[in-house]
């Protein structure tokens, strides 16, 4: 047998070694933090929610996506539960916080008392808190099921994040009881100039409506797709459009911002 070497194999190696020795350093020194991209109701221009997102600087490597490194829920659930109730003693009005959930944790035994354990800790109201799962956790799996339905029991919302273009599956939705139903990025690029797209976007925002869902559209970058979506009925949306991510320190000048627009 024989094998050719590639300079490129060892150089992802040593990245991937680099970036999982400098994770734990990263947790321990607090190096991991989240900025937050708004949520808009396209009728009343209001802010429906936010949703946290995690971002990483490595020293060396620069910032890591959040895809490349390991979930670290505990932290990012709890400091976004906790930065959601600071906000809300200044802002006085209610809102959603969003967090993305891994779907190899979502069906972790300690997710669950997790979750019930920041609720408890941090004061946020379980209505306030949506988890966002990808559809590779939609299926009629027991364990799924049992899940979704504790999430439930304690309040919590639940949406189907980068809906339509993974592992959609309308007998999954039917026995799961989901609250939004989140439409991709992808789609919102074309809808502008493909027409299939824009029937599809449609399709989509009254299947979620016909079953009591809310509807997230994300990724809107300009006033004629949003224009668009708002003739398709659509009714959350989130993108450049409105805001790019923001620093929490920045958030509540966006809440003055909107209340100043409004």
């Amino acid at each position: 047998q024989y094998a050719f070497y590639q300079v490129e194999l060892s150089r992802r190696a040593e990245y991937r070694f680099k970036m999982e020795q400098g994770l734990r350093e990263a947790i321990e020194k607090e190096e991991l933090t989240l900025v937050y991209q708004p949520q808009i109701d396209v009728h009343t221009n209001e802010i429906f929610g936010f949703e946290a997102l995690a971002r990483w600087n490595h020293t060396s490597l620069g910032a890591i996506s959040p895809i490349e490194f390991i979930p670290i829920i505990e932290r990012i659930v709890f400091t976004a539960c906790k930065q959601a109730v600071a906000w809300k003693k200044f802002n006085k009005s209610a809102f959603k916080m969003s967090v993305n959930i891994s779907p190899k944790y979502f069906l972790d035994k300690e997710m669950v008392p997790l979750i019930k354990e920041t609720i408890d800790v941090t004061g946020i109201l379980a209505s306030d808190l949506v988890l966002e799962v990808t559809e590779s956790v939609v299926q009629t799996d027991t364990r799924n099921l049992s899940v979704f339905q504790s999430l439930k029991e304690l309040g919590v919302s639940i949406a189907i994040d980068d809906f339509g273009i993974g592992y959609s599956s309308f007998a999954s939705l039917k026995h799961l009881t989901v609250d939004h139903l989140k439409i991709d990025k992808y789609f919102i690029d074309e809808i502008l100039t493909d027409l299939k797209v824009r029937f599809l976007v449609k399709s989509m925002i009254e299947l979620g409506q016909h079953m009591e869902y809310g509807i997230v559209v994300e990724g809107v970058e300009t006033k004629e797709q949003l224009v668009v979506l708002e003739e398709l009925g659509c009714e959350i949306v989130q993108g450049y459009f409105f805001s790019k991510p923001i620093e929490s320190e920045n958030v509540l000048e966006y809440f003055s911002k909107i209340k100043e627009e409004n």
